[in-house]
C-alpha cells in the first residue's frame, strides 16, 4: 500500500506526444499516456528524467496508425527525449571550442571528419555541405525540429548503406556547436535593466524592477518556469575570428593591407589609408606591429520582421573585417552576426552589448592565442573597433543621446543651436554653420539665414493656400 501511495504522489513530466514534458502527472498516468498516445520522437536525451549522457546515435522509427489518432512509437528505445519546438529549447551540448586552443591538429581532424563525402563516390555533396543546405531550408521555411529529425531519418534510409547523413537535428546542431558555430542564450530582464549573467546568473527576479525572469501570465497570475521573459542571442566572436586563420588563403588575405597593397598618397583606396587607421597605428604601436591584428566595423540597426509591429522587431549587431581586400570586406561570409536583440532596446542597448564588449575588450587589451595555418605558428590575436555603421536614429540609440528636437545633435548635446520654424513646425539647425571655415561657401551671414527662413515660411504659407 505504501508503494502504491508513493507512486500516486510522485509527479514527473509526461513525455507523451500530447504533453511533451509541459505537464506533470503521477507515474501511473504517465504510463497510461505513453501507452495511448506514444512518446514524443524528438525526446532523444532524457534530461527531464535524470539522464545526462548523450542520446543514442541511431534511431529506428516504426509508425503505427489508429483509426482515431496517429502516433509514433519507437520500437527500439522508449527512453528517448527531446522537447518539441513548443517547449523551451534545451542547450544540447556545451561549447567545446576551448578544447582546440593550442591543438590545431584536433581541429583539422574534426573538419576532415565533417567534410567526408556524403556517401562513397558522391560527386556533389560532402557530409557538411549537405547538412548546411538542409538546415538552410529548415530555417527558411520554419520546419520544426521534430519534422526535421524525421526528414533526416528518411533521407538516411533512402541513401546507400554507409552514408554519412546525420540521423537527427540533435546531431546536426552538435556538429555545428563543436566547430564553434553555436550561440549562447542569455536571459534578460523584461524591462532591459540587466542580463542574467555573471553575478545575476541564479537570480529569479530583477534587482531593480523586481520582475520575474520567467514568462508570467498576468491574467492567471501564473509563472511559467524555464520559459524566459526575454532572451538575448549571443554568437561568440572570438572562436570565429580565430577560425579565420585556419585557412591559408584567408590568412594571406587578412594581411594583404600590409604586404600587397599599393599605397597612393592622397588617395583613399583602402581603409588602411584612412586617418582613423593611422591614428590607431600612432597611438598603439605595439598593436600596429602585428600585421594580423584585426580592424573591425560594427553595424547596428533595428529590423522590422513583423510587418510594422515594432514591439516584435529585432536588433542584429554585425561586425565587418576591414583587413581584407576592398572587394572582400563586404562579402557575406566575412560579415559576422554577433548579437540578436529581441525587441527595441532603446537607450538600454548598453545592457545587451555587455557580453560583446567584454570580448572586444579582451581582444584589444590582452589578445587570444591563435594558430595561423599559413606560417604554422601560434600568435596572439588582437582586434580594435574603428567604426560603427548606422543611420542617425541608431547613432542616437548607441550613444544614448536624443537625436531629434532641440538637443538633436549627439555631438553638441545641450549646446545644440536649434530654432523652431513656427509655420512648418520643424526644427532648424542653421546655427551649425559656425563649425565651417570662415570663407566656406555654405557659411552665410545671420541676415542670409533670416532671409532664407522668411522665404521658407512664405512658401509654406503659399502651398497651404494662405495669404501672403
Amino acid at each position: 500500500m505504501d508503494h502504491v501511495d508513493t507512486k500516486k504522489k510522485i509527479r514527473i513530466p509526461c513525455p507523451c506526444v500530447k504533453c511533451v514534458n509541459h505537464i506533470s502527472h503521477s507515474v501511473d498516468v504517465v504510463d497510461d499516456h505513453l501507452f495511448r498516445n506514444g512518446i514524443d520522437q524528438t525526446y532523444t536525451n532524457w534530461n527531464k528524467h535524470g539522464e545526462t549522457e548523450e542520446p543514442p546515435r541511431n534511431y529506428i522509427y516504426e509508425h503505427n496508425f489508429d483509426m482515431d489518432t496517429s502516433y509514433v512509437v519507437d520500437s527500439t528505445n522508449m527512453n528517448t527525449e527531446m522537447p518539441a519546438d513548443a517547449a523551451e529549447t534545451v542547450e544540447m551540448v556545451e561549447d567545446i571550442e576551448e578544447k582546440f586552443i593550442g591543438n590545431p591538429e584536433k581541429f583539422r581532424e574534426l573538419i576532415e571528419d565533417v567534410e567526408k563525402p556524403l556517401y562513397k563516390g558522391c560527386p556533389n555533396f560532402t557530409k557538411l555541405s549537405a547538412i548546411i543546405q538542409l538546415l538552410n531550408l529548415k530555417s527558411k521555411y520554419g520546419v520544426s525540429d521534430k519534422c526535421f529529425t524525421e526528414l533526416l531519418v528518411l533521407i538516411k534510409n533512402m541513401l546507400r548503406e554507409g552514408n554519412e547523413m546525420y540521423s537527427s537535428t540533435y546531431e546536426a546542431k552538435k556538429a555545428f556547436k563543436a566547430m564553434g558555430s553555436g550561440y549562447t542564450k542569455i536571459y534578460a530582464c523584461v524591462n532591459n535593466f540587466i542580463l542574467y549573467r555573471n553575478e545575476y546568473t541564479d537570480v529569479e527576479a530583477g534587482p531593480t524592477c523586481g520582475k520575474s525572469r520567467w514568462k508570467v501570465d498576468e491574467q492567471k497570475n501564473k509563472i511559467y518556469k524555464n520559459i524566459p521573459a526575454k532572451v538575448l542571442w549571443y554568437f561568440p566572436i572570438i572562436p570565429r575570428l580565430k577560425r579565420l586563420f585556419q585557412s591559408k588563403t584567408t590568412t594571406k588575405d587578412l594581411i594583404w593591407h600590409a604586404t600587397d597593397r599599393k599605397v597612393d598618397i592622397g588617395v583613399l583606396s583602402h581603409r588602411a589609408d584612412s586617418p582613423a587607421w593611422a591614428a590607431i597605428d600612432d597611438k598603439y604601436p605595439d598593436f600596429a606591429s602585428e600585421q594580423r591584428n584585426l580592424r573591425l566595423g560594427i553595424s547596428a540597426d533595428g529590423v522590422d520582421v513583423n510587418r510594422g509591429n515594432w514591439d516584435h522587431s529585432v536588433w542584429p549587431i554585425l561586425n565587418a573585417i576591414y583587413n581584407l581586400l576592398p572587394w572582400l570586406c563586404m562579402k557575406r561570409k566575412f560579415i559576422m552576426l554577433s548579437l540578436l536583440i529581441s525587441g527595441t532596446p532603446g537607450n538600454d542597448i548598453d545592457v545587451f552589448l555587455a557580453p560583446f564588449i567584454d570580448d572586444l575588450q579582451l581582444l584589444f587589451d590582452i589578445g587570444v592565442e591563435t594558430y595561423d595555418a599559413y606560417p604554422q605558428e601560434q600568435f596572439k590575436l588582437r582586434a580594435v573597433v574603428l567604426w560603427t555603421i548606422n543611420d542617425y536614429p541608431a547613432l542616437g540609440t548607441l550613444s544614448g543621446c536624443p537625436y531629434s528636437g532641440f538637443q538633436g545633435c549627439v555631438v553638441c548635446g545641450e549646446e545644440t543651436h536649434c530654432i523652431r520654424l513656427p509655420e512648418s513646425n520643424k526644427q532648424s539647425y542653421a546655427g551649425h554653420r559656425r563649425f565651417l571655415p570662415y570663407d566656406y561657401p555654405f557659411r552665410r551671414q545671420k541676415k542670409d539665414i533670416q532671409w532664407t527662413t522668411r522665404v521658407l515660411t512664405l512658401s509654406r504659407t503659399y502651398e497651404w493656400g494662405g495669404s501672403i
